[in-house]
Order: structure tokens, then C-alpha cells, then sequence
């Protein structure tokens, strides 16, 4: 195999491997609410409890590891697509 073509190979390589690993990033209830913009009225803080009634009414699916809930950054990211005030759908 000639350099160029090695080169290209892991080009190619390391761009599938960046758009599997991009689907795999998994974002705490805390780093959820941060990314949604669910924050508390009162004090500011991020609403990890909006995130978990979300997971409760199945809007979400998460995973728990150990004693914390991670939700698929890609599933926010559907959940907000799909929102009734997405860009255009209203």
C-alpha cells in the first residue's frame, strides 16, 4: 500500500469512528438538564427533577449505573426535534 492510500484509510477510519462514537455519548441527569435548559426558577440550579419526571412519563429512556441515571445525548436530541416548538412547527 502506497502512503496516500494508507492515509486516506485512516482518514476514512477515524471519520466512521467518530460519527459511531458521537451516537454513544451518554449525559448525566444533571448534564441533561444543563443541555435542555431545564433550570429551577428559584435559585438557577439545573432540574434534574424535570429530567427524571420526563423518564418517568417515558418521554426519555435512560440507563442506571450504579446509583445514577445516564440519558443518550442522541435521545435529547430526538426529544427536541420532536418537541411542539421545534424551529418551524409552530
Amino acid at each position: 500500500m502506497t502512503d496516500k492510500s494508507v492515509t486516506e484509510a485512516q482518514s476514512e477510519n477515524s471519520v466512521s469512528e467518530k460519527t459511531f462514537f458521537d451516537n454513544l455519548v451518554w449525559l448525566s441527569t444533571k448534564d441533561a438538564a444543563i443541555y435542555l435548559r431545564k433550570f429551577r426558577k428559584n435559585d438557577g440550579r439545573p432540574s434534574e427533577g424535570a429530567i427524571r419526571t420526563a423518564i418517568w412519563r417515558g418521554l426519555l429512556k435512560a440507563r442506571k449505573w450504579g446509583r445514577r441515571l445516564y440519558i443518550k445525548k442522541a435521545d435529547l436530541d430526538r426529544m427536541l426535534n420532536n418537541s411542539p416548538f421545534a424551529e418551524g412547527s409552530y
